[in-house]
């Protein structure tokens, strides 16, 4: 009887949980109110309906587990594009150690999965693999080639999710470490 009265109410207007028991209070006295008005109004279809999130759904963060060895895991993405006299080196691809920080900047010309994996290989021939590559969405890294590269060197490749540069955010804060890296180049 009593979430009878609140639903009636309720669908007067659709209202919300305060202005529904407002409503309520002033013809009737019921005990647990707020919570018998909760109840009614988390079950109001056309409630559900109207309040729905549209756009992009929230995913799962799936924290990446840190490891305490050097190397093991590297943070790559591009810089860019910058300004540049001679028009030839546009963009930066940064490479950084998770474990110590220590970045590497390599000047290329473009946005590539074959700019990236010439630097990849050429820093390869000093440190070896990383276990794990990190990088974000873009074309360059979700390309057949880096794929391969990755599956053939048997190197884990997570990307993070597309539009959360803090994903990644040991690429994201070097640009902050560098900001003379556009005077470098140019």
């Amino acid at each position: 009887m009593q979430t009878e009265i609140i639903k009636i109410i309720h669908e007067k207007g659709h209202f919300s949980v305060a202005k529904t028991e407002e409503v309520v209070k002033q013809e009737f006295f019921i005990p647990n109110l707020n919570k018998l008005a909760q109840q009614v109004i988390a079950n109001c279809v056309p409630c559900i309906l109207a309040n729905r999130k549209l756009g992009k759904r929230e995913g799962f963060l799936n924290p990446i587990p840190k490891d305490e060895t050097p190397l093991h895991t590297y943070h790559v993405d591009f810089i860019g594009p910058l300004e540049s006299i001679n028009k030839n080196y546009q963009h930066i691809i940064t490479v950084i150690d998770a474990f110590t920080k220590f970045s590497w900047l390599y000047p290329v010309k473009t946005v590539s999965a074959d700019s990236v994996l010439d630097k990849l290989r050429l820093q390869q021939k000093t440190f070896g693999n990383p276990k794990r590559i990190i990088t974000d969405q873009g074309s360059a890294f979700t390309s057949k080639a880096f794929n391969d590269y990755c599956a053939k060197e048997e190197i884990q490749h997570l990307k993070i999710a597309t539009g959360v540069p803090r994903g990644n955010g040991q690429v994201e804060s070097s640009l902050h470490s560098h900001p003379s890296v556009n005077k470098v180049i140019t």
